[in-house]
């Protein structure tokens, strides 16, 4: 070997012998990191666990705890499970496309097992339920059951996995709001009714109050009842005897008892009265007698009521994962809520949701302000149609008897909302003004302000006058033009304002005849349900927009303009309210009152209005009366007025009494129809 061969072999073997080394320090490098990462990764599984659990990504113990095995399974799959969902997606969006709903459904349904934490899953499988599937429906009965279940599955089931989930208290408060409370769906009345019983089934009958505090008083009672029933039930001798007592009646402290109590002790609907003769009312049974008895026991009024507040409230936490004392809360802010109201459930979803998810980095900003707004539209419903009349057919929910009339008392809760949530939402944005709604809110705001001063002026009344005006000296001050002026419709008095809106209803002689039209029929349905007072208030606004007219039509030299005098429009409108098929036949409708409704507004009228009437409507109440379940007797139902042979004579006299006189309702109140 040359010696130049040494030295390059040499060369060659140090070279070797250093990246020797380096090797091995890049290997124990590696190690060491390796090893580092190990440990950091173990110090990060609590925390990622943690956030994991905060953000709901996974089912922690407490929520899998008592599962049904096939969800349970579901959420040990692993890796799969990912690809099992992807390939779900894509299969649904096949069956909705070939309008299979039904196999779309039980697809839905095992996705939200693989994926109980998805919260996109449950509102999917929620809207087919409530507005797909339930469309392929032809009765009620069933459409309903279709839309109920899309709401259990988002509040008994979505919810209990996503309680923290902003988008499903949205979706339940939208379904609330818009396909039961909206009347874009044929049966949409039937829905309403569906749910109005069922909430008198479990709350019971509304109870008799003087003012608005007495109804919060009473849910108070089941807010603050046992929550623990059996427990109470176990330390309570009274208690404990009473569950024994009816149990010997066969009724237990679930639904069947409240159920009883609804349908056998209501109070405010009876048509025994309007019986027919011949018609012998069914002796109760024993059983019933017993049950009546020992609900009724005076001796134990005060266990009762406990005991039944106590059945109410663990009905409502266990069957709609309602929080009794959520309710009462609502309540005692926004005044007393008629939960029979889909508004009233849209408006609880909302605001629970609003406060649960509140702060939270995962939901998405739009959804949480979609879910303020659901509050504005709840309370703007409460006050249009909050106030639920409602004669319950227990057996037949959806034909039962039902109206919704407006409740003034929800407009200042409305407007004081649009404030709060305008400023919790807004109060950092630069064009925000203290004491308004905020710039996304505003024209909502002012909207609804606007129609609320129309409303609250119709409805007359020193107080809704005042609290008009109040709204419209509010719109002065912060509806300002863009230079921050006074707007010039604000610009004016105030009984100006109400005017001028009020004549865009009065344009023509079609649109007044309309507009006074509806005011007398509001007068009747007062009547019908025996409020003389807000019946002469409002057919005196009715007398009062009709003269407002006129007056311009008084030189015409035809009648081309003219409407006819008001106490004949009376008698018209009278005429097609008595007509008008009682619910629950025009289902689709939800129009019409019940026979009970006729027969009072009947014994209110004047007795000039009875005389012109009486040989009109005879037949269809004949009609009604007959087809009624039970069959009434329709002499009780509409009662011959005296003298009408005399009128038979001459109709003309009556006639001209209709077009000049005063006439005198049941209660002695006097309506000026000159």
């Amino acid at each position: 070997m040359t010696q130049a061969t040494a030295s390059k072999m040499e060369a060659y073997l140090t070279s070797r012998q250093q990246a020797r080394r380096r090797d091995m320090l890049v290997r124990a490098i590696a190690l060491v990191c390796v090893v580092g990462l190990i440990v950091g990764a173990g110090l990060l599984v609590r925390p990622m666990n943690k956030m994991r659990l905060t953000n709901e990504i996974v089912l922690d113990d407490k929520a899998v705890e008592g599962l049904p095995p096939d969800i349970a399974l579901m959420t040990k799959t692993g890796t799969l499970r990912a690809l099992a969902i992807d390939a779900a997606f894509v299969r649904l969006e096949q069956l909705k496309e070939d309008n299979r709903f039904y196999e779309l459904m039980q697809l839905s349904d095992w996705l939200c097992k693989l994926a109980p934490r998805y919260a996109s899953v449950w509102q999917y499988s929620a809207w087919n339920m409530a507005y797909n599937i339930s469309v392929c429906q032809y009765t009620p009965e069933a459409r309903w059951l279709w839309v109920s279940n899309g709401i259990e599955n988002l509040r008994n089931r979505g919810l209990r996995f996503n309680p923290k989930s902003v988008s499903l208290y949205k979706e339940l408060a939208w379904i609330f709001i818009h396909k039961i409370g909206d009347k874009l769906d044929d049966y949409h009345w039937a829905y309403k009714r569906e749910l109005a019983v069922q909430m008198e089934n479990i709350l019971g009958e509304p109870p008799v109050v003087v003012t608005e505090d007495d109804t919060v008083r009473e849910f108070r009672k089941i807010a603050e009842a046992p929550r623990a029933l059996d427990a109470w039930i176990g330390s309570d001798p009274e208690a404990a005897r009473l569950v024994a007592d009816l149990a010997a009646v066969k009724l237990e402290p679930n639904e069947t008892l409240l159920h009883f109590i609804a349908s056998q002790m209501r109070t405010r609907t009876n048509t025994a009265e309007y019986a027919g003769e011949g018609a012998e009312p069914t002796a109760p049974e024993d059983l019933t007698t017993r049950r009546l008895a020992l609900l009724r026991d005076q001796k134990r009024t005060d266990t009762i009521e406990t005991f039944v507040a106590a059945v109410r409230a663990k009905v409502l936490r266990e069957k709609l994962n309602m929080d009794p004392a959520w309710m009462y809360g609502l309540m005692k802010q926004y005044g007393p809520i008629d939960w029979r109201s889909p508004y009233a459930h849209s408006l609880y979803w909302a605001t629970y949701g609003e406060h649960i998810t509140k702060g939270l980095e995962i939901n998405d900003p739009a959804d949480e302000m979609n879910t303020v707004r659901f509050i504005f539209f709840s309370l703007e419903n409460l006050a249009r149609a909050g106030k639920i009349v409602l004669e319950p057919n227990f057996e037949q929910p959806n034909r039962s008897f039902m109206n919704m009339l407006p409740d003034l008392r929800f407009i200042r809760h409305m407007h004081e909302a649009y404030i709060k949530f305008g400023k919790q939402e807004f109060g950092d944005d630069p064009r925000y003004v203290e004491g308004t709604a905020g710039p996304n809110y505003k024209s909502g705001h002012v909207n609804f302000l606007i129609s609320s001063i129309r409303q609250l002026y119709l409805e007359g009344g020193d107080k809704n006058i005042e609290e008009a005006k109040g709204y419209y000296f509010y719109l002065r001050e912060y509806d300002r033009d863009e230079n921050g002026r006074v707007k010039p419709q604000y610009d004016q008095p105030f009984e100006k304002f109400v005017f001028d809106k009020m004549y865009e209803s009065l344009d023509t002689s079609i649109d007044a005849r309309a507009f006074i039209g509806d005011l007398l029929r509001r007068s009747l349905e007062n009547l019908a349900d025996g409020d003389v007072e807000r019946s002469v208030a409002h057919f005196n606004e009715a007398k009062k927009w009709w003269n407002y007219y006129m007056r311009d039509t008084k030189t015409d030299a035809t009648a081309r303009r003219k409407l006819e005098p008001i106490g004949v429009m009376r008698r018209d409108v009278t005429e097609d309210v008595m007509t008008m098929p009682p619910q629950p036949w025009g289902l689709a409708e939800g129009r019409g009152y019940s026979l009970l409704q006729k027969a009072r507004l009947w014994r209110s009228l004047d007795l000039p209005t009875r005389q012109a009437l009486y040989d009109k409507i005879k037949p269809a109440i004949e009609a009604f009366a007959k087809e009624h379940d039970p069959p009434l007797d329709p002499a009780k139902i509409l009662p011959t007025p005296p003298g009408m042979e005399e009128y038979r004579k001459n109709p003309d006299r009556v006639l001209k009494e209709l077009r000049y006189i005063d006439p005198t309702v049941s209660t002695g109140e006097k309506i000026d129809m000159k």
